[in-house]
């Protein structure tokens, strides 16, 4: 398997990538803003905007912070881990 996402190429493509992400979300809050919306019935326009607008902002805010480090393993403490997929356990209960 091929580690694409560890070299420092890699990491400078998915930061342009986030700050592009950051440049739509502020496109579509700023077009948001701007628009004259009744208080009652914003319509499916604003909600789509301010849809695309939270998640290119999420999504490139995480890009943008984190680069090829997204990607990282991290360890999970045993009290998290599951058991195989296949022997169907569920967790022991504490009690109490």
């Amino acid at each position: 398997m091929v580690l694409w996402h560890r070299s420092w190429q890699a990491g400078i493509g998915l930061r342009r990538v986030g700050l592009v992400s950051c440049g739509v979300a502020y496109a579509a809050l700023s077009h948001l803003f701007s628009m004259r919306l009744p208080a009652r019935a914003p319509g499916v326009l604003a909600y789509a905007l301010a849809a695309l607008g939270f998640l290119s902002a999420s999504a490139g805010a995480a890009l943008v912070g984190l680069g090829h480090h997204l990607f990282d393993q991290i360890e999970v403490s045993s009290r998290w881990r599951r058991g195989s997929a296949s022997d169907g356990a569920l967790p022991p209960q504490p009690e109490g």
